[in-house]
C-alpha cells in the first residue's frame, strides 16, 4: 500500500495502520532561505527530503483554484518604510489601511506582523464586506491534476479551503480585542459580513468541486480565545455542518485546523459533522491530555498530536518517542500521526526520523 492509498483508507475506515505525515515545510524552507541545510540533505527538493525520512505530505497539491475579483475599481498601494510597511485599499464603498511591523536580517524580511488592524469602524466592515463580496473562483483541473501527480505516491492531496468569516476578523481585520468590541458594538453589522462570509465560502466550494480532490481542509484556527462555546455555537457550529454536509453528498471529506488550547471547544467535536480535525495540541504545550482529546474525537480521523515541543533538544527523545507510543496506541487506526502544528526551525530533524522508525517497528511504513 502506497502512502497514498493509506492517507485515503484512513478516512474510508478500511485500514489497520497508521500514517506519518509531519510538516516540514518551516523547517525546510529555514534552511533553505540561510543556506543551513545539513550536508545530508543539499541539494534536495522537499520531496526528496520527505523521500529520504520515509515520510508522507500533506499539502503539496493544494492548486487548482483561481482567485478572481470582479471589477477592477479597487486601488491598492504600498509604502515600505526601514522598519514598518503600509497597505492601503481603497474600494468605492472607502478605505482602510494596514500597517505591519518588519524585521530585516541580512537584508531579508524575517517577520512581517499586523501592528494596526484595517478594521476599528463600521465604515471600515463595509469596506471589508465590499471586498469579500468580489471574491470569485474557478476550478483549474488540469493545474491541480498536474500537481497531484507531482505528489505521487506521497500522500493523498487536501485542498485548503477558507477560514471562518469570524476567525478572519480577529487574524486579518480587527484583532482579538477588537473583533469583540466590534461585535459586542454592531452585532447586525458583524453578522452581515459574516453572512458575505459565508456566500463566498459557497462560491469557493462550488470551483472546489470541480476538482477531482477527495479532502478539504478548513483553516480556522480555532482556539479557545478566538471561538469560546458562544461564538463556537453561534457561528462556527452552523458553518461546519453545512460545509460538511455539502462536501459529503459529494463523497468528499473535510477536516477542520484547531490549534493552540482548545479544551473548552473539545465537547462540542462530534456535533460539528467534520470527518476529522487538524492539530490538536495536547500538554504539555497547550491544555488538552491526549485521554480528553480521545473521548471528544470518536470515531473522528485525528491528524497530528505530537506536540512541537518535543522536537526541541531541551526534551530528551525517549520522552517523544514514549508519547508518540502512546498517541498510536490510544488512537490508531483513525490516526495521520504528525507534528502539532509543525516542526519548527529550531527542531531537530533527526527525530523525525526516530519516529519513522518507531512506526515502522509498530505497523509497518507504506510505501
Amino acid at each position: 500500500m502506497t502512502r497514498q492509498e493509506l492517507n485515503l483508507a484512513i478516512y474510508e475506515g478500511t485500514t489497520d495502520k497508521v500514517l506519518w505525515q509531519p510538516r516540514l515545510e518551516t523547517w525546510i524552507g529555514d534552511r533553505m532561505r540561510w543556506n543551513t541545510m545539513p550536508d545530508r540533505f543539499k541539494g534536495m527538493s522537499n520531496f526528496d527530503i520527505y523521500d529520504e525520512l520515509r515520510c508522507s505530505i500533506r499539502y503539496a497539491a493544494s492548486a487548482g483554484i483561481v482567485h478572481e475579483r470582479s471589477r477592477d475599481d479597487v486601488v491598492t498601494t504600498e509604502e515600505q518604510h526601514p522598519d514598518h510597511s503600509v497597505s492601503t485599499v481603497r474600494t468605492p464603498s472607502g478605505e482602510i489601511r494596514t500597517v505591519h511591523r518588519d524585521l530585516w536580517h541580512e537584508g531579508q524580511r524575517v517577520n512581517h506582523r499586523i501592528t494596526e488592524y484595517p478594521v476599528t469602524t463600521v465604515a471600515d466592515l463595509r469596506v471589508v464586506i465590499d471586498l469579500v463580496e468580489r471574491q470569485h473562483f474557478s476550478a483549474n483541473v488540469e493545474t491541480f491534476e498536474r500537481a497531484a501527480a507531482t505528489m505521487g505516491h506521497r500522500g493523498e492531496p487536501t485542498m485548503f479551503l477558507s477560514s471562518s468569516g469570524f476567525t478572519e476578523l480577529i487574524k486579518n481585520w480587527c484583532g482579538l480585542e477588537n473583533a469583540y468590541y466590534l461585535l459586542y458594538d454592531h452585532r447586525a453589522e458583524v453578522e452581515e459580513y459574516l453572512e458575505a462570509c459565508d456566500r463566498r465560502d459557497d462560491r469557493l466550494i462550488d470551483a472546489a468541486l470541480q476538482l477531482p480532490c477527495r479532502v478539504y481542509n478548513l483553516g480556522d484556527h480555532a482556539t479557545n480565545e478566538f471561538t469560546p462555546p458562544p461564538i463556537l455555537e453561534r457561528y462556527l457550529m452552523p458553518r461546519w455542518q453545512r460545509i460538511a454536509d455539502r462536501l459529503h453528498a459529494a463523497g468528499r471529506y473535510v477536516h477542520s485546523h484547531w490549534d493552540g488550547n482548545s479544551k473548552t471547544m473539545l465537547p462540542y467535536l462530534k456535533d460539528t459533522r467534520l470527518d476529522a480535525v487538524e492539530s490538536l495540541t495536547p500538554f504539555p504545550q497547550c491544555d488538552m491530555t491526549l485521554e480528553e482529546i480521545q473521548e471528544a474525537t470518536g470515531d473522528m480521523v485525528v491528524l497530528d498530536l505530537i506536540p512541537a515541543l518535543f522536537f526541541l533538544p531541551s526534551y530528551p527523545l525517549q520522552d517523544l518517542l514514549d508519547f508518540t507510543r502512546r498517541v498510536i496506541d490510544m488512537f490508531a487506526p483513525r490516526l495521520i500521526l504528525g507534528i502539532s502544528d509543525e516542526i519548527s526551525q529550531v527542531g531537530e530533524i533527526e527525530r523525525v526520523e526516530a519516529i519513522t522508525e518507531l512506526v515502522d517497528e509498530v505497523c509497518g511504513l507504506a510505501a
